[in-house]
């Protein structure tokens, strides 16, 4: 019976020391301006109880007599600490002595560690002199920095049970109804209420074994009247008996930690019975989950090989796409310069002077016939004067042999007659435009093969596979197989693992490691096996059956994979692209229109777009998979609110990380923080 008043004293006398500080404060001599002051009692507090945080500022009453406003006062910015601002003492009456006013707030440290509490500003404005339109000269206080040291509650007599309840605290719980019928719930409350932050009370475990129990509503009422921070919270079940007769609900334990004792206590609620009808509907006993325990799950029989989860000559293919629309850019950069130049006959192309009915001697003809061939090939008739020399460089071009023949007897019969000073027909003009086209024609095809070429060089290429698995990957997997076979479902999972870990970019590999977890009863990394797999295998029909047997959703939201071959989607743009961009620069060079190239190019932009969605969702960046369920916290601490549970096995996104915690998004809007060590990285490695 001595521990209840040794806290009272303890109590009392840490409340008159705080008493004897405020009143040696406002009895100090007051100094010749505002005085602004701030402390913090006590600085060495536990995790979890409270700090209160004071500023003081005292108006003498020379000063509060000029002063034509209230001053304005910014508390400090106070981190990983929830704070709550406490009633602000009404000022005595207004005598000689100074004025003072005090600003009180509750700290709640949530992490042990040291924290510096920046100053405080205050504002204030005074004038320069008593005349009424004197000007107000501005001046700013600062307080004093503080420092808060925070401790961990010791591990000494620390109790299994304990979850992070700091303060002081004692326990009550109710039913209603206390009468009801088997397969009717009835709710069950437990009352925490004492001295401390109730928000930071965590729920206790509630195990019964004649009913089953369902967390529900939490209620939290705080009291920050007193100078210390009160309260209560109140944890309500859905308790669903199963068996009829007269049960008894046993008591709550509640344990918590007292930081003015320093020692660990528990606060108890007293046994409950209840009557229980029998009722008309039929119970069925709750079973473990057995995943496939009539007929196992087949495994794959082979690793097979590195998947290629991305386009392996990414640069390569990049320098490609980028390169494409580089001959229609030249097309049409030759075009604008043609039109810039002046109308004259002679600024206009030879294949345009040559239909001009006013060229009519021999030698213009063959001047605009030299002019051509040398724009189209690079080929002067001056340099090609011997036997057949012609003929020769046009072949050296891609012409083909009749066409260069053709080419040589048309030069000869314009070289006779422009000696000769002759004249010509229009069937010599009509030959020479022939044969120039069959030449641009032809000479064109050279290289629009040699570029088709290269597509599909580098398109086999991209699609060639990396070297197989190691030797270390293969004796993995066979002892994976060998376990499996034998029902060891526990070692065949570790094995698969290994094998895994040594291949990470097989999908076999993988998909066996889900499939023994699954056989094993560990849903965590039968998913994790599972969508890795399918993310190296967009198209694997297989994985995505067994992934609707895990109770947590699989097929949608953030574990959603569409079935998106990358790397053919990938070469069929690319393929694309570029013949689309060759044809377009063919046309332009024929000066002709080229608006069909869309046909190619728009399917182009559409596929890459379907293999960037491919290649984003193969990394699955920032995912993962839920490896044990606990509540979520509405802050990064165990202590804070707890929300939402997630199952496990469940995709989840990360929004961000601090430290141990992770935020992250659950569907339906569910969002708050969750310990990284109860999770498995989702992101490819």
């Amino acid at each position: 019976m001595a521990r209840p008043w040794a806290l009272v004293a303890v109590a009392a006398l840490a409340a008159l020391a705080a008493l004897a500080a405020l009143a040696g404060a406002q009895d100090a001599p007051a100094p010749a301006g505002i005085g602004f002051s701030a402390t913090l009692a006590p600085d060495t507090v536990y995790v979890g109880q409270q700090a209160t945080y004071a500023l003081t500022v005292r108006i003498p009453a020379e000063v509060r007599q000029r002063l034509r406003r209230n001053p304005e006062f910014v508390p400090p910015e106070t981190r990983a600490m929830l704070a709550y601002d406490l009633p602000v003492p009404r000022p005595g009456p207004r005598g000689e002595g100074p004025e003072v006013h005090v600003f009180r707030r509750a700290l709640f440290p949530l992490t042990p560690g040291r924290y510096t509490i920046p100053p405080a500003r205050l504002s204030y404005s005074i004038p320069q002199s008593p005349s009424f339109f004197s000007r107000e000269e501005a001046r700013t206080l600062r307080s004093a920095a503080t420092t808060l040291v925070v401790l961990e509650p010791p591990d000494r007599g620390r109790p299994e049970a304990w979850s992070g309840a700091v303060g002081r605290w004692r326990a009550s719980a109710s039913v209603d109804p206390a009468a009801t019928r088997v397969g009717d719930p009835f709710v069950l409350t437990l009352r925490v209420e004492g001295v401390g932050n109730a928000t930071l009370l965590p729920r206790p475990a509630l195990e019964i074994d004649w009913a089953s129990v369902v967390p529900e509503d939490e209620r939290v009422v705080l009291d920050s009247t007193p100078t210390t921070l009160s309260g209560f919270k109140e944890f309500t079940w859905l308790v669903t008996p199963r068996v009829a007769g007269t049960r008894f609900v046993p008591a709550i334990e509640f344990p918590f930690f007292d930081p003015i004792a320093r020692t660990y206590e528990t606060a108890r609620t007293r046994g409950m019975g209840v009557r229980v009808a029998p009722g008309d509907l039929v119970t069925i006993p709750d079973r473990g989950p057995t995943p496939g325990a009539a007929v196992p799950l087949g495994l794959r029989p082979a690793l097979e090989g590195p998947a290629p989860v991305t386009l392996p000559l990414a640069p390569v293919w990049l320098g490609v796409v980028l390169l494409a629309p580089l001959p229609w850019v030249v097309a049409r950069w030759r075009e604008r310069r043609r039109r810039a130049r002046t109308a004259s006959p002679r600024a206009r192309p030879p294949e345009e002077r040559l239909r001009d009915p006013a060229v009519k001697a021999a030698s213009d003809v063959r001047g605009l016939f030299d002019a051509a061939l040398r724009r189209r090939t690079g080929i002067a008739l001056e340099t090609v004067t011997d036997e057949d020399a012609l003929a020769r460089a046009l072949r050296r071009e891609g012409v083909t042999p009749e066409t260069a023949a053709e080419a040589e007897r048309v030069r000869n019969l314009l070289d006779a007659a422009a000696y000769s000073n002759g004249s010509h027909t229009s069937e010599v003009k009509d030959r020479v435009r022939t044969l120039l086209r069959r030449i641009d024609l032809e000479a064109r095809k050279r290289a629009a093969g040699l570029g088709v070429m290269i597509l599909l060089v580098l398109s086999l290429a991209g699609c060639i596979a990396v070297s197989p698995a190691g030797e270390q990957a293969l004796v993995a997997f066979t002892q994976g197989q060998t376990a499996y076979t034998g029902a060891d479902y526990e070692r065949a999972r570790d094995a698969f693992l290994r094998a895994a870990n040594a291949a990470p970019r097989d999908p076999a590999a993988w998909a066996n490691l889900g499939t023994a977890a699954w056989q094993a009863a560990d849903t965590a990394a039968a998913v994790l096996g599972w969508q890795r797999a399918l993310r190296l295998d967009p198209t694997a029909g297989d994985l995505r059956s067994r992934l609707g047997l895990v109770r947590a959703p699989q097929l949608r939201g953030a574990a959603r994979v569409w079935p998106l071959p990358i790397v053919p989607l990938g070469a069929a743009a690319v393929l694309l692209w570029c013949v689309g961009w060759g044809w377009a620069a063919k046309r332009r060079f024929a000066q002709r229109s080229a608006r069909g190239a869309a046909l190619a190019l728009v399917p182009a932009m559409l596929l890459g777009a379907l293999a960037a969605v491919g290649e984003h969702q193969s990394r699955a960046s920032n995912l993962l998979v839920i490896a044990t369920s606990t509540p979520l916290r509405t802050l990064p601490a165990l202590g804070a609110d707890p929300g939402a549970v997630p199952l496990v096995g469940e995709i989840v996104r990360v929004r961000e990380r601090r430290d141990v915690w992770v935020r992250i998004e659950l569907g339906a809007g569910r969002s708050g923080w969750y310990p990284t060590e109860r999770t498995y990285p989702l992101a490819r490695q």
